[in-house]
């Protein structure tokens, strides 16, 4: 299985509350980022925030300081992040120029908060300033009179906050508060906290196919909705992100036609080519195709029972199967998906509709004919709501589900 690695540390107010947590990238159980591509690294710590671990869970309700380069920043992928809860932090830029600060100036009209890391005072990085909140001090690698020189030329930018990172005794604390830091950030306090988590490997093909669909301009939702549908990690990735970007909010997701929609072709896109830079891998196709099978399955024999909103069945197949992809607990997992009740107890208690049509495939799946029942359905159209679905699983998994007809006609 493999697993999400990633630190955070805690910034803190003055009263020592907290303030946010800076997000740091991992790649090994020891703790260490060996980081040989800086964007790379920043779009792992998104995927792993915002469509692995959940954005809630890693820093609550506090802000994510998120380090970014120019290059990070110059790309559509900042679009990706909810603007009202990340601060980007700029670490120094090789070069300020008038493409950096324009595009500086365009995320702060979207409503974007910058950091400005490590800072030294210099000419060609104060332009960066007036489009900063937050300018953070190295205190332990920098001499005092510096501190207090930079801290002094702060004066001429009276909108800028200042945090003291690398705060380590509480002595440099005391002195930190007493010249003025609203913020402060250091061993004295927390050191980073190892968080991991179990990742759902992601195929590398299907996200491919993703982003040629939401780059083609004649794309309708119903060809967007067939592209995630097809796959279970895709699925997931989308309604964590959805809830991690403040997309929605709890228990309203009723679909992956509806969470889409929430998201938006746009951001949709962006999303789709973050998951990809961010370096996937291939996932364990047999679980996969069961989930597949399963989800489409629980449509037809819904369809069959005229139940209204019949792809709403897809998602509870679909996600019925997160325990085994994740190797953690289902109501744990579904809990953080902010689905709707009834789609969270049909899936989980096995209610309602949605736990009748389960009930009827999970008993197919293991031939427990004296189990097979789904409403007034015989077992001739039971029989053939899972010869679709097997057919629909082949053809979308080895890339033919460009011919696959519209739902409404699709067998």
């Amino acid at each position: 299985m493999e697993r999400v690695l990633l630190s955070r540390q805690p910034i803190y107010r003055a009263d020592m509350s907290p303030f946010g947590y800076e997000l740091l990238f991992r790649d090994s159980d020891a703790d260490r980022a060996t980081i040989r591509n800086e964007d790379e690294a920043t779009a792992q710590v998104v995927v792993n925030t915002f469509m692995e671990i959940g954005l809630e869970q890693m820093v609550g309700e506090h802000l994510a300081f998120i380090n970014v380069s120019k290059n990070f920043v110059l790309s559509d992928f900042c679009e990706s992040l909810p603007p009202g809860r990340v601060v980007l932090e700029l670490l120094e830029p090789n070069n300020v120029d008038a493409v950096l600060l324009k595009r500086l100036n365009d995320l702060r009209g979207k409503g974007y908060k910058f950091a400005v890391g490590d800072f030294v005072f210099a000419q060609e990085f104060s332009r960066l300033l007036e489009f900063a909140s937050i300018v953070k001090f190295d205190v332990i690698n920098s001499p005092w009179n510096q501190v207090r020189k930079n801290l002094a030329t702060m004066e001429r930018y009276p909108h800028l906050e200042r945090a003291a990172e690398r705060v380590e005794t509480q002595e440099q604390f005391q002195y930190c508060k007493s010249v003025g830091f609203e913020y402060f950030q250091g061993y004295f306090f927390c050191r980073p906290e190892f968080v991991k988590s179990p990742r759902l490997p992601l195929s590398r093909l299907m996200t491919l196919r993703l982003i040629a669909k939401l780059n083609n301009p004649n794309l309708n939702i119903n060809e967007l909705e067939e592209a995630i549908r097809q796959d279970l990690s895709l699925s997931y990735k989308l309604l964590r992100y959805v809830g991690s970007a403040a997309c929605a909010t709890r228990g309203e997701i009723r679909s992956i036609r509806h969470a889409a929609v929430l998201t938006g072709i746009d951001r949709l896109r962006i999303w789709a080519s973050l998951i990809m830079f961010s370096g996937i891998e291939e996932k364990l196709r047999d679980v996969t195709q069961t989930a597949v099978i399963r989800a489409r399955m629980c449509e037809k024999l819904a369809e069959a029972m005229k139940l209204e909103q019949a792809d709403r069945f897809f998602l509870v197949g679909m996600f019925s199967l997160l325990d085994a992809m994740l190797n953690a607990p289902l109501d744990k997992i579904l809990n953080s998906l902010y689905l709707t009740p009834d789609i969270l107890n049909g899936i989980l208690h096995h209610e309602g509709d949605f736990g009748v049509v389960l009930r009827c495939v999970l008993a197919y799946e293991k031939r427990d004919w004296d189990r097979v029942r789904c409403g007034d359905l015989d077992q001739e159209t039971i029989r053939g709501a899972y010869i679709k679905a097997m057919a629909w699983s082949i053809r979308s998994l080895n890339g033919f589900s460009d011919s696959i007809p519209q739902r409404a006609n699709a067998s």
